[in-house]
């Protein structure tokens, strides 16, 4: 992902949205000395027009990008030209209106306009930062190997347990009952705040089992806190795995509906401008 699709072809996406959008300002500020700048003057209608092909062009990425065996050009190339093209919307829009909105249906395109590209960002800054992340997560343990591993340290709970006091006995039952009462997180993970210190809180916890554990027993009780602590580091990075993997496709739940109603209130633009 370091030189992927915001440096593909030599930056040839990003030299042509830089150099379209100069291009632009230029037309803007020669357009604005010969007339009041609004939607419906020659100009404003071309910026209009250009706008909506390339809001057009920017919806065919999601099309292109379920069709691997295209020859119409790569997926990296595809992906830089929706970046750059997109950011440049949020310039020919504007211009487009003459910078001027008002509660109506065309600025709500506008709006519409402006989450997508701002969600794409968003995107953008995720799959640059969150894939090296996980990797490192991934290399201590695979997410579908971790019910083994719980499995095992909760069979050497149980051995541990045996013939033990029942203050002894309790601590390892509870932590057993919690780890096969887990249930799924799913989204609930992007905002929930339980697992912001989980070693700090399991810690303090057994500090204070442990006046409760016959002296005997204290050094088994020792072994027993070691896998409670490595069931809880376990959890941690599997949490971590899961909460990485739903960034990564949360701002599509905006970003994907937002395009569609984009789209659609473009289309009640149109009706509005060209029937009334």
């Amino acid at each position: 992902m370091n030189e992927s699709f915001l440096s593909y072809g030599g930056k040839r996406w990003l030299w042509f949205g830089g150099l379209s959008a100069g291009l632009l300002c230029v037309s803007y500020l020669l357009y604005r000395r010969q007339m009041l700048p609004h939607g419906g003057t020659p100009m404003g209608l071309t910026y209009g027009v250009l706008g909506t092909v390339v809001i057009l062009i920017l919806m065919v990425l999601g099309i292109r990008k379920r069709r691997y065996g295209s020859g119409l050009g790569t997926i990296q190339g595809w992906t830089s030209a929706h970046v750059y093209l997109g950011l440049l919307t949020m310039l020919l829009i504007p211009m487009h209106a003459g910078f001027k909105f008002r509660l109506d249906i065309h600025t709500l395109a506008f709006v519409l306009m402006a989450i997508v590209v701002i969600s794409g960002v968003v995107g953008i800054v995720l799959y640059r930062t969150v894939p090296p992340r996980l990797t490192e997560y991934e290399k201590s343990i695979q997410a579908d190997k971790v019910d083994k591993e719980l499995g095992r340290l909760l069979n050497e709970m149980r051995a541990l347990a045996k013939d033990k006091s029942d203050q002894f006995a309790r601590v390892c039952q509870a932590e057993i009952s919690r780890l096969t009462a887990r249930h799924h997180q799913g989204w609930r993970l992007l905002w929930t705040s339980q697992w912001a210190d989980p070693l700090a809180a399991k810690g303090r916890e057994l500090a204070d089992a442990v006046t409760r554990i016959p002296p005997a027993e204290h050094k088994d009780f020792q072994t027993l806190s070691r896998l409670i602590v490595q069931t809880v580091q376990l959890e941690q990075t599997v949490v971590t795995q899961m909460r990485l993997r739903n960034a990564l496709q949360a701002w599509l739940y905006i970003h994907v509906p937002a395009s569609i109603a984009l789209m659609v209130a473009i289309g009640l633009h149109l009706v509005a401008v060209f029937y009334y």
